[in-house]
């Protein structure tokens, strides 16, 4: 059973786009702090950061924009909507039990490399 639906694609299109916006925006604005920082463009200029964050939200808000007005964007989005529509998740049991064997194989696996560690160690204690 898939969790998402396919007249949902817009909010989740939308919603994407403006993660990626508030992403592009928080990137500039460290980038732009770490070069104030660097260069002490905060003395040389007044209100700097004041600046960076304006600068930064009005470009994640242009990124927001120029991808949601882009033609094969969109159309790229919508075609990976709908792919993740049709993934089928698997239930909650079939997870369990895969949790349990992956933990089981993985202390199986760490008793050998412990057993084998110990054993070098010995020997070249002995060696030694």
């Amino acid at each position: 059973m898939s969790v998402l639906k396919s007249e949902d694609s817009a909010k989740w299109i939308n919603a994407f786009l403006a993660i990626l916006g508030v992403l592009a925006g928080f990137v500039v604005s460290r980038f732009l702090i770490q070069m104030g920082e660097w260069f002490d463009l905060e003395a040389k200029m007044s209100h700097y950061t004041w600046v960076v964050q304006g600068g930064s939200i009005a470009l994640g808000f242009i990124t927001f924009l120029v991808l949601r007005t882009h033609s094969k964007a969109n159309q790229h989005l919508r075609e990976v909507y709908s792919e993740l529509i049709k993934v089928v998740w698997p239930d909650s049991e079939s997870v369990v039990k895969s949790t349990i064997g992956i933990i089981i194989g993985i202390s199986i696996l760490s008793g050998l490399f412990i057993s084998v560690d110990y054993a070098f160690r010995t020997l070249l204690k002995l060696i030694y």
